[in-house]
């Protein structure tokens, strides 16, 4: 009886990481559109489709995400791989998640380096934007939907932080502070004591040695350790290792391995592959992208935990609420600026209006279907 019941959890184990990984390799294959699409497809895939958690763990999850060090987008994806496989369910989602635009940035690199330019896929990439902005539109929607359930408090703090990182204020520092306001205005309402946080960012040194692939991996290391924001951070944490202190990229070089982030499906942080495969062939593309995601796994792995304690405490979940509600903010203002080159031609416009009407209309409509439908779009109305 034991070895029956032993035997049906290890397939029903085993199941669970063959879902976790098709799932995180779909994501990593068609997340488009910066962080407010992957989170856009993440949160369609994880909560709506799957339901391997709720809303409000999933905007937990985002909004202590914007607070630490590393790509927010892989590091929702391996939170959610822990909840349904657990540890190991957290390695497989991260590994199959990064996997396709590694795979995307080593072909990339090798044509670069063969022809000196990049394979023309422009036709196809057009499209994606609208379709992306489409699917950010009615995450944002639904997010709204969900977190902030007429709660004036949470409603101003979205008005504020949509306002402030429009006017250029630190993401990071946003958050905080909504989580920080939200809960001393719960506080003062029922007399609670404060509450005061400590962020944690590790520090790693490099040493100043000839090409390796251990330096190599160090450089890659310590940017995945301390990097926050956007793609113009990685470009200048990338710019002062690779091209001004150690020569191995020139300027030119590093702004196509960026340009190659941004084309290519998942985070951004991919460009670390293309970078490594011209500094050290295929085997540098793959130490340069296992170093800048590393610190993500372990990261994620305190993340689960701290979740898992503060999900539990009512104090910590008003903090928490903050964090959520200014998380739609940072999100809708990806979107709005995406919005905004979307329609800057008509194709775009057409585009945008059949990928909305298509996800408004088709609540569990698969994002591969939006994403496709744009690609394909774009490459048609091209031609007209």
């Amino acid at each position: 009886m034991s070895l029956q019941v032993t035997k049906h959890s290890t397939e029903s184990k085993a199941k669970k990481l063959k879902e976790i990984a098709v799932s995180c390799l779909k994501l990593g294959t068609i997340g488009f559109g910066g962080i407010a699409g992957m989170v856009a497809t993440i949160e369609n895939e994880m909560v709506v489709r799957r339901k391997w958690i709720d809303h409000q763990h999933f905007m937990d999850v985002l909004g202590t995400s914007y607070i630490i060090p590393g790509p927010n987008a892989v590091e929702v994806v391996m939170h959610c791989g822990k909840e349904r496989g657990g540890r190991l369910g957290l390695v497989v989602a991260g590994i199959c998640y990064i996997m396709p635009a590694m795979l995307i940035c080593l072909v990339f690199g090798y044509f670069y380096q063969q022809y000196s330019s990049l394979p023309d896929v422009q036709d196809f990439i057009f499209g994606l934007r609208p379709a992306t902005t489409a699917l950010v539109i009615s995450t944002v929607f639904r997010l709204a939907d969900k977190t902030l359930k007429n709660n004036k408090v949470l409603i101003l703090l979205c008005l504020l932080v949509f306002a402030g990182s429009l006017y250029g204020i630190s993401e990071v520092l946003l958050i905080i502070a909504a989580g920080a306001i939200n809960y001393f205005v719960y506080s003062a309402k029922n007399k609670l004591p404060a509450i005061t946080g400590l962020l944690l960012s590790p520090v790693l040194l490099q040493m100043n040695i000839r090409f390796s692939e251990s330096k190599l991996f160090l450089i890659f290391l310590k940017i995945g350790a301390v990097l926050y924001g956007s793609g113009y951070v990685l470009f200048a944490y990338m710019d002062e290792s690779l091209v001004r202190h150690n020569y191995w990229l020139s300027r030119q070089q590093l702004m196509d391995a960026i340009a190659v982030g941004q084309i290519t499906p998942g985070p951004i942080l991919s460009s670390a592959t293309f970078a490594g495969y011209l500094i050290g062939g295929t085997m540098g593309g793959v130490i340069a992208t296992a170093g800048i995601f590393l610190p993500s796994f372990f990261i994620s792995f305190f993340l689960h935990r701290l979740l898992s304690s503060a999900r539990r405490s009512r104090k910590l979940r008003i903090f928490l609420d903050g964090l959520s509600a200014a998380s739609i903010s940072i999100i809708a203002v990806v979107g709005f600026h995406l919005l905004n080159e979307s329609i800057q031609k008509w194709q775009g416009v057409v585009i945008l209006a059949v990928c909305l009407m298509l996800t408004l209309l088709i609540k569990r409509l698969s994002t591969v279907i939006i994403i496709l439908t744009g690609s394909i779009g774009g490459f048609l109305l091209l031609k007209v």
